[in-house]
């Protein structure tokens, strides 16, 4: 197989130029990888980024996940294209004003029977985003990432729950950036630089089963707790653990990370020990195989898109919501729905070299040309002026 563009951007010589304006109102890990894909497009002259404060009545809280407000401008348009970018973990539409505003509206959990009870001139709006996970670039600057946290403080009211004063808050970011791009690791502890992730499919990896999780007190989850969910994802979690630890012994590395009420309800299951994300990265990156279970609300969990980075195989439960590009089971990964099937979906994986190596293949190319920041905004704005079409008189429509 070819590099595939292993550590380089692949962004085509020949694409277009956007003049793009975000409008911050979250420095929370949920938005970092856009912020990561702008920097690196605008390193490769493909984006002028720019960030802007948005008009007072457009001011509200900081949100702790994840909207992301940008406008684009192209050489031809007309008008700029209004961009909402959605990354909540659940289905539903995070900001109904976003929407009704918004040209196109990336909705990361996706999932077309909700999408289709809305208003239809709402419903076009909205497109899957695909798959997203916590990092950052190297090409963000630190003057970059002042003048992101500049405009965030303009866009936000006054954080009276936070933790954080706002003029600590203005230069706490860009300092933690600049103490990590001089080395020093533990200057923030997240997220981290995309090249962490990445390990190119013909690098070697024990065969052995990685699966590490956490499990939810009632106090972590309330809303879920309520539903009745919150038992079952805990059980499916430990379940998995104690039947990959069974039959595996020493070929599994995992088990919960600690907690109080882990440790009180799970003690049979507690990982050893706190390595924390980095060490977390390099324990999955050293293992063949790699094991994920749903999220609180049926989320895709960032660890697939973290899994494909370092070209692992993948074993995980059913994937709720859709992408642009779908994920192929067999191809991409494994499917399972009890902790016994994932048993047997990893002996599977052992036991046939020639399926592991293009499942390592096939996952490391899915996340160069669909994951990969530059290229996951790349995607997204060339996506933004196919759906919406200029008219005569400048109203933007869906494209059909």
């Amino acid at each position: 197989m070819d590099d595939i563009g292993y550590k380089t951007l692949s962004c085509p010589v020949n694409a277009s130029t956007y003049t793009i304006t975000v409008y911050p109102e979250s420095n929370s890990d949920y938005v970092s990888e856009f912020y990561a894909g702008l920097a690196d497009l605008h390193a490769t002259g493909v984006v002028d980024l720019r960030f802007g404060t948005r008009p007072a009545h457009r001011v509200r809280p900081i949100n702790e996940q994840g909207i992301l407000w940008l406008e684009v401008e192209s050489a031809g348009a007309r008008r700029p294209r209004r961009v909402c970018f959605d990354v909540f973990d659940w289905h539903e539409i995070a900001s109904m004003d976003d929407l009704a505003a918004a040209d196109i509206y990336f909705k990361r959990s996706y999932h077309a029977p909700y999408i289709g009870q809305l208003d239809a001139r709402l419903r076009n709006k909205v497109v899957p985003l695909g798959l997203h996970y916590a990092c950052s670039s190297r090409n963000e600057t630190v003057l970059m990432r002042f003048r992101r946290m500049f405009a965030l403080s303009a866009n936000c009211l006054p954080d009276n729950q936070g933790s954080m004063r706002p003029i600590a808050r203005l230069f706490a970011s860009p300092a933690a950036l600049f103490l990590r791009k001089l080395g020093y690791a533990d200057s923030e502890k997240s997220p981290m630089f995309m090249d962490a992730f990445e390990v190119h499919p013909h690098e070697p990896a024990e065969r052995k089963i990685f699966y590490r999780t956490r499990v939810y007190s009632p106090q972590d989850a309330k809303d879920t707790y309520r539903l009745g969910r919150l038992e079952e994802i805990n059980d499916m979690r430990v379940d998995t653990i104690r039947a990959l630890k069974g039959h595996f012994g020493d070929r599994f590395i995992g088990g919960l990370r600690p907690s109080p009420f882990a440790k009180q309800h799970y003690p049979d299951c507690m990982f050893p020990e706190d390595r924390g994300l980095r060490g977390h990265l390099e324990l999955s990156k050293a293992c063949l195989i790699n094991v994920s279970t749903a999220g609180l609300h049926d989320s895709t969990s960032w660890k697939i898109p973290e899994y494909m980075a370092a070209s692992r195989c993948i074993v995980s439960e059913p994937l709720t919501y859709e992408t642009p590009v779908p994920l192929i089971e067999g191809i991409h990964h494994l499917a399972f729905r009890t902790p016994n099937e994932c048993v047997r979906a990893c002996e599977e994986l052992l036991g046939d070299t020639e399926m592991a190596s293009h499942m390592r293949e096939a996952n490391f190319a899915y996340y160069v040309s669909n994951v990969r920041p530059a290229q996951l905004m790349l995607t997204s704005l060339q996506a933004t002026f196919e759906h919406c079409a200029d008219t005569e008189d400048g109203v933007l429509e869906e494209a059909r």
